[in-house]
């Protein structure tokens, strides 16, 4: 007989994330709320709760695909949003690889 859990919401966000995904944590809702509006234009990026491995004051960040990462950053940089933090999945939870202060 087949069991069907409950699935936790880490579990679910984690499903949401995969090896090719990097993830921009900003430190306000409203930082992260401007920079999809302006994003979605271009890019295909999805906001999402914080998985629990991420430490950060805003409770979502924005999920996007390693092959736009520069052209991500150049836009942030453009748009003033800094600061955020880009994060990428890890076998054990995830790693900071970017830091804009």
């Amino acid at each position: 007989m087949l069991s069907i859990g409950w699935i936790g919401e880490g579990e679910r966000i984690m499903r949401m994330i995969q090896a090719h995904h990097r993830l921009l944590v900003f430190n306000s809702v409203h930082r992260v709320m401007v920079a999809e509006g302006k994003l979605k234009e271009k890019f295909d990026v999805l906001l999402i709760p914080v998985p629990a491995d991420i430490s950060a004051d805003c409770g979502m960040v924005l999920r996007f695909s390693d092959v736009d990462e520069d052209a991500i950053l150049q836009t942030l940089c453009q748009l003033k949003l800094e600061p955020f933090s880009i994060y990428a999945p890890q076998a054990d939870g995830f790693a900071q690889v970017g830091d804009f202060s």
